[in-house]
Parts: structure tokens; sequence; C-alpha cells
């Protein structure tokens, strides 16, 4: 692997993994995989995004409570090796706007992660982590459309939510329209 390259983890807090406010089936599953791949010395450098909300979040109008800063919720899982990530950037910390994405809120402020990877020299990411339909797939159009990387998305190593039948699909082929890569098989 490219020395210019970073893997971004997306949103491991344990709220969105099994038993969680917003648990998504089988996202416990992908934890060694991603575990593997962060220790796995291909990267230059490893970043974890974790959902960060205080007080009364707007995006409780869509969801139920999760990720409330401070909370046991709002923690990355323990199963994921910390000790292989270089940076956790928060996001979703503006209680009136949203940030599914890892680089940018909805209002298009940044959440330091483009400038982190920037001033690294990084020029692509590979992308994991929970949900491929919302997070995942923010993150990737933001990574090549905004912050001017070239992104994989590792379905493998992601899990996603489908609210409804065709969602995890329909946020693939927005996230291949938008130029990334979409790595679909055993890494």
């Amino acid at each position: 692997m490219e020395a210019k390259t970073a893997l971004i983890i997306v949103d491991l807090n344990n709220d969105f993994l099994p038993g969680g406010a917003l648990g998504v089936a089988g996202g416990d599953v992908i934890l060694p995989v991603i575990n593997k791949l962060a220790g796995g010395g291909d990267y230059a450098t490893v970043v974890a995004t974790q959902d960060w909300h205080l007080g009364d979040h707007v995006s409780f109008e869509t969801w139920p409570a999760h990720c409330v800063a401070g909370t046991f919720g709002a923690e990355l899982h323990a199963d994921l090796n910390q000790a292989n990530v270089h940076a956790v950037i928060r996001k979703g910390f503006d209680q009136d706007v949203d940030s599914y994405s890892g680089f940018y809120d909805e209002r298009g402020a940044t959440n330091g992660l483009a400038e982190l990877l920037k001033a690294r020299g990084i020029e692509r990411v590979d992308i994991a982590g929970i949900a491929t339909d919302y997070c995942v797939k923010a993150t990737a159009i933001d990574a090549v459309l905004r912050a001017g990387l070239k992104a994989r998305v590792l379905l493998e190593a992601c899990r996603g939510v489908g609210v409804h039948p065709g969602d995890i699909d329909q946020a693939i082929e927005a996230m291949r329209t938008a130029g990334v890569e979409i790595v679909d098989g055993t890494l």
C-alpha cells in the first residue's frame, strides 16, 4: 500500500453496535476485520471518527438519543484496538447541526479530518465502519468531492442500517457515482 494512504474507521461507538441505542446488526462482526486492517502496517495514518452529541441534539428528532457526549454509548467500542488509531475526530458536537460525514457537518463546517490528513500528506483513504448507508457514505463522498482525496470503501469492514429495502445498495451506487471505489470481497 502507498505510504500516502490512511484508514478512516467510521463511528464504532457503542451505541451503533449491537445492544446500543442504534445498534446495527452485525456491527460487532467487523471489529476483528478493522483491527486487522488498522494493525497491519499498511496505512500511514489510522483515524477513527466518533459521533459525539451534546445536549438535545437535532438528530434526536430523527433517531433515538444516541452517542451523548460523556456516556458509555458515545465511547468507541472496547473491542476496537485503539493502540492502532493515531487520531480520533469527533463529529456531531454542534447540537443544532447534524454531521453524518467525518469531514464536514451538514452546514459545511469542518470536523478537522481534511486538515489532519492534508497535514500528514495523505492522498488516498480507505473507509470502514458504520453505517454504510449513512456515515460511511457521507464520509466517502466528502472525501472525494470536497476533500479532494481518492477513496475506497471496504464493504467487508462495513455494516449498514438498511431502514428501507434497497437503502444500502442505493448508498453504494451513490458512492460509485461520486467517484468512490467500492471494494466488495475478502480483505
